[in-house]
């Protein structure tokens, strides 16, 4: 036997913890700590819960007598509104008032028709949620995504007024959308979850389902953003055909005035 077989090396030893400039251990940053919410939740209390403590909000809704329902409705249809006078702005005319009540209506006839499916999916997923606690969540998730349009509606505004492409606004509406609905369904999920669900897999099947059903909306209610001599259209239509025909239409530059140019995306 050699030398090196009676005296085996040491392991390696782990590495020391990284150090801070300033000698002191680094530490791993705190967990974000949400203010506690009010022992009652008027329309005011609800408005700042969403944005600033969703992670306790959602634990108060476990509560089946919050009675948060009509006041998210109401905080969903009032920025859906606002959201849809800025889109109405980009042409003018009719569209000031009828792409606010598309989009309003739109999206909650868009909630209706998934609503049942969003009960059945949470109960294959294992939640206990009665059906007016759901409803309530699901309220919740419309009034999440509205007051985030909401949030964007100045930024868009500053392009209804700067472009006439419709293919971009249509983009940019969409992108806006899109953002919108991440943060509401992942409000929805943390709700469902704590309700006892515990399989993901019917909540993601759900959430394209409501995801393709507000897009075939945006196209079933159009125009939206351009002008038509008719207010709805009875042509049928899918939405990413809708979308490849009018990526390169541009609004005419009168769209200011109450002309009858018949542009429909």
């Amino acid at each position: 036997m050699n030398q090196d077989s009676q005296n085996p090396m040491p392991p390696f030893a782990p590495a020391p913890p990284p150090h801070s400039p300033y000698g002191a251990q680094a530490q791993a940053p705190a967990p974000r700590v949400e203010p506690p919410l009010p022992e009652k939740l008027d329309m005011r209390a609800l408005f700042e819960a969403l944005l600033r403590s969703p992670r306790a909000l959602v634990g108060r809704l476990a509560d089946p007598g919050h009675g948060a329902f009509v006041p998210f409705l109401i905080i969903a249809v009032l920025s859906l509104i606002v959201f849809g006078a800025v889109l109405g702005s980009f042409a003018m005319g009719t569209q000031m008032w009828a792409a606010p009540v598309k989009i309003t209506a739109g999206l909650l006839i868009a909630g209706v028709i998934c609503y049942p499916s969003l009960y059945i999916f949470s109960c294959l997923a294992g939640s206990q949620a009665g059906a007016s606690q759901l409803a309530a969540t699901f309220a919740g998730m419309l009034a999440l995504a509205g007051l985030l349009l909401l949030g964007f509606a100045p930024a868009v505004w500053i392009f209804t007024q700067a472009t006439n492409s419709l293919g971009f606004m249509g983009v940019l509406s969409l992108g806006a959308w899109f953002i919108a609905l991440i943060f509401g369904l992942r409000f929805l999920r943390n709700a469902v979850s704590s309700t006892g669900a515990v399989s993901k897999g019917p909540f993601s099947v759900w959430s394209i389902i409501f995801l393709l059903v507000t897009l075939q909306m945006t196209t079933s209610l159009r125009p939206i953003l351009g002008r038509s001599n008719h207010l709805l259209t009875d042509e049928k239509k899918f939405f990413i055909q809708h979308w490849i025909e009018s990526s390169g239409e541009e609004l005419p530059d009168s769209r200011k005035t109450a002309g009858t140019t018949s542009t429909n995306p």
